[in-house]
């Protein structure tokens, strides 16, 4: 009884927001314990800088157009800038005053194609690496540098580094290798009273998150993913924002540089003990999350989307059940006489009880999704920043809306069907006058009767529903895959779940597993867990239209709960589906996140590649977006709104005397016209925002994807799990190396994705224009209607 007792108060604690919180609890608990091992140097340190520095200057400017941007990169493969060379009477480079070298593992990390100036082969077989960085030598400069002359500078001096140093200035500005280039051998000593951090970037970033203090002495404004900070300098009365990411695994010292600019600055720790010596004793962070402030850990909306897709499925079912069985009861109660099926009392009953199913699963979805959602977005907007209520409720009735023209174009449907005979004389006059006057007058009295044609439409608006179940549900046995990461995050066992030391990690997350009684635990790090699978759209794709240029995407469950929510009008959860992605390519961009590579401590995320991965993104989302404008924006809005307001002139005409039912058609036909005209602004408000997102992507890779050009040298390279399903019962038993697969891009490829990206973004310009043009049309039609008195409809429409 006991037992039960608990199970069942963890049902209830595991009802959305209540897992979500336990994992909020459990993930602060993690960076708490993270953040403990941080050493804190409160007397802060004196560095004694020894520096090359390259004064260039304007010596180049003349070959301007013809040099590479400066990369700076680090001896751990990491990338920090990547910008064009200053050309004026203050620009110069400037680097450290010892060999760097690369190991091997990490050189896959570098782009080779513009690393070469800054990373080469020695011939002892290991690999230099320049770690340069500009400098503004001006008065300021001289006021800080001093020439480094004396006896006791000469030993930090490396020849071997200054000789590495020219070899990388001659290859960065396309010098002869016999031309000899002046390079000032320099020092500065600064005593820097901030306060001192250090740790790994992992321990780092968990103190900032939990402690507000830290950040605001910082100046850092915000945390950016899970590995970068946002930082505020000023330069006199200049300011502005750096962002500095970490590599989660590596060493760091974290402080306030105030030389020329003032701001927080990160340096690996190994590089910081060459110049620098700290003052005082280290302490902990004593009170780390118990300041005000504490920022909960990051999380990915695809942990919790698994949770979100039964209601999204769920919805989509009874929504577009409701309507066919809406349809059945007027067709078959027809038939047995029953005149109550063709009020318009159905129509409302059915809208309201379907609206209450929807708004239900909306709200149950998004308990799932809000968290990780908001982390993400920061803001909800809807033309300008709203207030969440207000928000909530703009969204809410949108999803109403929305249920309303699925029931509404489904009433419409067999209203045509029933009075096809008497419309079709009009119906034919109506057409054969309209901008379609040119095809054969047989066509509207043959072919595309009203019954045809309202039977046809309605069932292209099916294709709401059929498309994204066809892309959302998991095709059978593709979940075999996925046999040792478990088929979904464990989300409803976040109760269970503790925070706490194993033999391989300072700080992991234990989950308990097994039936009931059982307390077996397994480490679990949230931040590898990936799922995708194939479905019924995957498979037809990759058997069928491959070969015509489709793409085969697989599906996670963030991505069906996406198309799901489309499918059943869920504007809440939909809303989602454009502003999730669209923060995820600016992350992308802002971050230069490119692709994973094996390293020796796992998967390990690189800045090469990050046009690429970031063309890739848009292309998910401009593809889905183009099948949104297809089946919502022309066969769903567009054709039924010329449909309907043809119906509604015709039954003006047919029923001049204004009779009760012709009052209540036009009213019923009005409320749908307007829903209709409501749901394309909202579509088209969403293509805008493509609009927006696509300019940003191509401007950030534009430059890179035409320097590329046609070129086949590797530009990235991709690691990844082999999960392709295919794979032997002892899959488990394998290494992972073996299981490691890899796969080289070249500028070709970024090339061609670009085009993709590109033919797919005007496809949907194209759909976006072809449905306004038919909207308008409809409005026009409408409106000349009402006032033509040769059809005796120049009265205005009746009160409802």
């Amino acid at each position: 009884m006991a037992n039960r007792g608990r199970r069942a108060a963890r049902v209830r604690v595991c009802s959305g927001g209540g897992c979500l919180g336990a994992w909020v609890r459990l993930l602060n608990a993690r960076d708490v314990r993270r953040a403990g091992h941080v050493k804190i140097y409160d007397e802060g340190f004196t560095e004694t800088a020894y520096r090359y520095i390259f004064p260039y200057k304007e010596e180049y400017k003349h070959k301007a157009a013809e040099l590479q941007n400066l990369i700076t990169i680090l001896p751990s493969g990491k990338q920090e800038n990547d910008e064009p060379l200053e050309q004026n009477e203050e620009a110069g480079l400037i680097t450290y005053t010892r060999c760097q070298t690369m190991k091997e593992h990490d050189l896959a990390k570098v782009c080779r194609t513009h690393s070469e100036p800054f990373v080469w082969a020695r011939p002892d077989k290991t690999f230099a690496v320049v770690q340069t960085w500009p400098v503004e030598i001006n008065a300021k400069f001289h006021e800080k540098f001093e020439e480094a002359n004396s006896p006791e500078d000469a030993e930090k001096f490396e020849k071997e580094a200054l000789d590495e140093f020219k070899t990388s200035m001659r290859k960065l500005f396309k010098l002869k290798v016999s031309e000899d280039l002046t390079v000032w051998s320099m020092k500065k000593r600064t005593r820097n009273e901030y306060p001192l951090y250090t740790g790994t970037g992992e321990a780092l970033m968990a103190m900032l998150r939990i402690n507000k203090k830290v950040r605001d002495a910082l100046d850092i404004e915000a945390l950016v993913g899970r590995d970068g900070i946002d930082c505020k300098w000023t330069c006199e009365t200049r300011t502005g924002n750096q962002v500095w990411t970490m590599d989660l695994n590596l060493e760091y010292c974290l402080y306030v540089k105030d030389g020329w600019d003032k701001m927080a600055c990160v340096k690996p720790k190994a590089q910081f003990d060459w110049d620098s010596f700290t003052h005082g004793q280290a302490k902990m962070d004593s009170d780390a999350g118990s300041a005000p402030g504490t920022l909960p850990y990051v999380m990915d909306l695809e942990w919790f989307a698994s949770e979100a897709y039964q209601w999204t499925l769920m919805s989509a079912l009874l929504v577009w059940s409701s309507a066919f069985l809406t349809v059945m009861l007027r067709w078959f109660g027809t038939d047995l006489g029953w005149t109550w099926v063709n009020t318009p009392w159905v129509l409302a009953v059915a809208t309201g009880m379907t609206s209450m199913i929807a708004l239900y699963a909306d709200l149950k979805a998004m308990k799932w999704c809000i968290v990780p959602w908001l982390q993400k977005v920061k803001q909800l907007k809807f033309i300008c920043t709203l207030p969440f209520p207000f928000f909530l409720v703009y969204q809410l009735f949108s999803t109403v809306l929305q249920i309303f023209t699925i029931q509404s174009n489904a009433w419409f449907m067999v209203t045509a069907v029933q009075n096809n005979d008497e419309m079709l004389e009009l119906w034919t006059f109506l057409w054969k006058y309209s901008m379609f006057g040119f095809l054969p007058k047989r066509t509207w009295s043959n072919v595309f009767t009203p019954k045809v044609l309202g039977i046809f439409i309605w069932c292209l608006s099916t294709l709401q529903l059929i498309l994204p179940l066809m892309k959302s549900v998991p095709w059978p046995g593709s979940q075999k895959s996925s046999r040792k990461n478990g088929l979904r995050f464990p989300t409803r066992r976040a109760g269970d779940a503790r925070a706490a030391e194993s033999e391989e990690s300072e700080d992991v997350i234990f989950v308990k597993h097994g039936g009931v009684g059982q307390d077996e635990e397994t480490p679990f790090v949230p931040e590898s867990f990936y799922y995708d699978f194939d479905t019924c759209w995957s498979k037809l794709v990759g058997n069928v239209f491959e070969v015509w240029g489709f793409p085969a995407y697989k599906c996670t469950y963030r991505e069906s709960v996406a198309h799901l929510a489309l499918a059943s009008g869920l504007r809440y959860t939909g809303a989602m589906s454009l502003s999730y992605p669209k923060q995820r390519i600016y992350e992308i961009i802002q971050l230069k996140e490119g692709y994973s590579i094996k390293t020796p401590k796992g998967l390990e995320p690189l800045p090469q590649g990050w046009q690429l991965r970031a063309l890739k993104e848009f292309q998910k989302l401009a593809w889905w977006q183009e099948s949104r404008a297809f089946f919502i924006m022309v066969c769903k809005l567009a054709f039924q709104m010329n449909l309907q307001i043809s119906y509604i002139i015709i039954f003006r005409i047919l029923h001049d005397d204004i009779t009760k039912m012709t009052d209540t058609m036009t009213v019923t036909g009005c409320i749908s016209i307007m829903s209709l005209l409501f749901t394309f602004t909202l579509e088209l408000l969403d293509v805008f925002a493509m609009i927006v997102i696509c300019w940003h992507v191509r401007s950030s890779v534009r430059e890179a994807v035409f320097k590329l050009g046609s070129s086949s040298k590797p530009f990235a390279l991709e690691d990844f799990q082999d999960d392709d399903g295919q794979q032997d019962e002892d899959e488990d038993e394998r290494p992972n190396d073996e299981r490691t697969n890899r796969k080289l891009y070249s500028g070709r490829d970024v090339k061609a994705e670009y085009y993709i990206a590109m033919r797919s973004f005007w496809r949907l310009i194209g759909l976006t224009i072809f449905s306004t043009w038919l909207i308008f049309y409809a409005l026009l039609k409408f409106f000349c209607a009402m006032r033509c008195e040769s059809l005796g409809l120049a009265e205005p429409l009746p009160a409802s």
